[in-house]
């Protein structure tokens, strides 16, 4: 057995300073931790080295900066003295980052022979917060966010970025199990960055990204205005859950995730990371009918779970200033098709989607002669499978990436897998991970 010491490495920040908080170990003393798999992380700071920045500073809209950290070899955790500082010493941070620094070490049987076992692999974490008040302090990529990422690399390479824009069949696959991209860290082979952006308050549905895409200021402004102007002249007050939710739902409104681009502090210094190389969406996100503004003509999907949490100004405002729009198969298959033109154009970015289960595996219908035509209109998994259909004529015409969550589930078993036909198992889940990753890395066709 050999005794692998674990140090930090390299990370740097150009014209910063990067300063940790103690140890938050994931792993106990004693127990086995399997390579690449995080064992512990830090709350990281950027301090400004020098003369302050002019304007808003790098990162100064991700107050939940981490570093997470893996060893390179399989093994027993070994714990070194004074690292893990408890109380708010882990919270804070406090400590320079020394890449010398050695925090533990391993007893391995492996015999690594790349000289890299004993500097820490790291997973860098950035989350964006809904509001500066969400602040928790403790675990990964704690609180709420309108925007996670994490991403990582070795000296010399350039991360390419994964946009994940879905319910939670993408969700799940992407942030994994403790929503901080630590299955897809330990899986991946080469540079990547992974960003999530959540349904919430609004549903990344097709027609949501559209209205991203092509929305200018001026058109953000008036819908600004029209909002202030619609609660303003209310004569009850707004209830906080009210104002929650519209402060929520302005801060979707404004950003357009597809064009983001990122900054990154890296083992070789500060990068800015382009707009997302591919971004994953859910066909599953889709309604048959969305919400169009009567006056302004923007869309609104809010998924049912989430229209609890408006008060009663913002449920009466969804009900009365919005029409419902109908949408068949084929004004969905128009809308990917707009979408996929407009990302092409804008950004370059290849569009990969996530298709629907389209059987339970508990279906006993012996003949379809006692359901209405169209059957899609009273039977899922008949729309399901329309709509996995339009989507491949899509993927056909446009160049767009089906992952094949309905293939997958029906090898394992969609019942066991996949029983309510949206969340997924850990075995499939990990199945999905190594298609997405796969794509990623393949050439482009």
């Amino acid at each position: 057995m050999t005794l692998v010491p674990l140090a930090l490495g390299p990370l740097e920040a150009t014209g910063f300073r990067i300063l940790r908080s103690g140890v938050r170990w994931l792993v106990a003393d004693g127990q086995w931790c399997e390579k690449d798999r995080p064992i512990g992380y830090f709350n990281v700071s950027l301090e400004p080295a020098g003369r302050l920045p002019v304007g808003q500073p790098r990162f100064a809209d991700e107050m939940d900066l981490q570093v997470a950290f893996a060893p390179r070899v399989s093994g027993r955790l070994k714990l070194d003295d004074g690292h893990d500082r408890g109380g708010y010493l882990n919270i804070r941070s406090i400590e320079p980052w020394d890449p010398a620094a050695r925090i533990a070490h391993v007893e391995t049987g492996e015999a690594p022979d790349d000289g890299t076992a004993t500097t820490l692999r790291l997973l860098m974490l950035a989350g964006r917060r809904m509001t500066a008040l969400a602040d928790v302090h403790s675990g990964l990529l704690p609180g709420w966010h309108s925007r996670s990422r994490g991403w990582w690399g070795e000296p010399g390479e350039t991360p390419r970025t994964l946009l994940s824009l879905g319910v939670c069949d993408v969700a799940g696959v992407v942030l994994g199990g403790q929503a901080a991209f630590t299955e897809m860290f330990e899986m991946a082979r080469g540079a990547l960055q992974m960003v999530h952006v959540p349904d919430h308050p609004i549903a990344p549905c097709v027609p949501i990204l559209i209205d991203q895409l092509e929305r200018t200021p001026a058109q953000y402004e008036a819908i600004a205005r029209d909002i202030h102007g619609h609660f303003g002249a209310l004569a009850d007050p707004l209830t906080a859950d009210d104002w929650i939710f519209l402060g929520a739902v302005l801060a979707v409104l404004k950003n357009c995730p597809i064009r983001d681009r990122h900054d990154a502090f890296t083992s070789g210094g500060l990068q800015q990371l382009g707009p997302a190389e591919a971004v994953i969406l859910s066909l599953a996100v889709e309604p048959q009918s969305i919400l169009r503004h009567r006056r302004l003509g923007y869309h609104m999907h809010v998924m049912r779970h989430h229209q609890a949490a408006a008060g009663p100004a913002v449920r009466s405002w969804l009900a009365s200033a919005f029409e419902t729009v109908k949408r068949p198969v084929e004004a969905i298959r128009r809308d990917y098709e707009t979408l996929v033109d407009l990302v092409r154009k804008q950004t370059g970015a290849r569009i990969m989607c996530l298709n629907r289960m389209s059987t339970s595996g508990h279906e006993d219908i012996a003949s379809y002669l006692g359901f209405d035509a169209p059957l899609s209109d009273t039977l899922s998994t008949v729309a399901a499978k329309e709509m996995n259909v339009m989507l491949s004529e899509v993927a056909a015409s446009h160049g767009l990436d089906v992952i094949d969550l309905d293939a997958a589930a029906a090898e394992i078993g969609g019942a066991e897998h996949v029983p309510d036909g949206i969340h997924q198992s850990g075995l499939l889940q990990t199945i999905l991970r190594r298609e997405i990753l796969d794509l990623l890395e393949a050439p482009r066709a």
